[in-house]
């Protein structure tokens, strides 16, 4: 036999140990390793796809408002000159309707159409079903005489005629006030001129109400108050007067 060269079997020996895989052990190590570093990954991602989320729908929301204030603001604007053009019916008012006393705003605004010629339109500002709409449409002059039944008659048709859209979501109440001057912030429901039906069976006018003969009050701000279904409660004051 021939006999074996130390070297060269230390050389062997060294390269075995050098190709010789994992263990078990360090197997079961590195995969917990891994499984923590995923847990970590994730619930970091998780935190910032739900701020990202948060962050979309604030932006909406702020949009939301800022649309609808805005339309408001305007429309309320361009209702104060109406009110030189001599109309028998206010520019700003009220009504009150339902069991649950929903308070309407109705404006009549100018407009001018491609001849630059004033035009007047009808806005409805009301919260049906938890959604603040703006309704218009086109203005008709009330007939100069005519029963009760009959102007009634034709608030409804004006009512039906009009395009709604909404414009703020999520609402649970809508409050609005007017300022008169020498008076003071009044309430939507007593500028209305009458109380909802239901809460005066009589047919007596509410003491708000303006007396025949007599000029309604001319509103020169608007208070409005937004109440969402989070409980947040958001208020704005709006000029009308020039």
């Amino acid at each position: 036999m021939g006999r074996i060269d130390p070297r060269r079997a230390g050389a062997r020996a060294a390269r075995a140990r050098g190709q010789r895989g994992f263990t078990l052990l360090e197997l079961l190590i590195a995969a917990a390793l891994l499984a923590v570093l995923a847990v970590l990954s994730w619930r970091g991602l998780d935190s910032v796809l739900t701020a990202r989320g948060h962050i979309v729908r604030a932006s909406d929301e702020l949009r939301s408002l800022t649309m609808a204030f805005s339309q408001m603001d305007e429309d309320l604007r361009r209702s104060w000159p109406v009110r030189l053009l001599g109309l028998r019916v206010p520019p700003i008012a009220f009504t009150v309707s339902g069991e649950q006393a929903r308070v309407t705003l109705e404006l009549l605004r100018e407009t001018s159409g491609a001849s630059e010629v004033t035009q007047v339109q009808r806005v409805a500002y009301r919260l049906r079903d938890g959604v603040l709409e703006r309704g218009f449409g086109a203005w008709v002059a009330p007939a100069a005489s005519g029963t009760q039944t009959d102007r009634s008659a034709q608030g409804a048709t004006e009512a039906t005629s009009l395009i709604w859209q909404p414009i703020l979501a999520d609402v649970a109440a809508l409050e609005m006030q007017g300022w008169i001057s020498g008076r003071g912030w009044i309430a939507a429901s007593a500028l209305a001129g009458q109380l909802p039906a239901a809460s005066t069976p009589s047919g007596q006018a509410s003491p708000g109400a303006a007396s025949p003969g007599t000029s309604p009050p001319v509103v020169t701000g608007m208070l409005v108050r937004v109440v969402r279904l989070d409980g947040s409660v958001l208020v704005r004051v709006f000029p009308v007067k020039d």
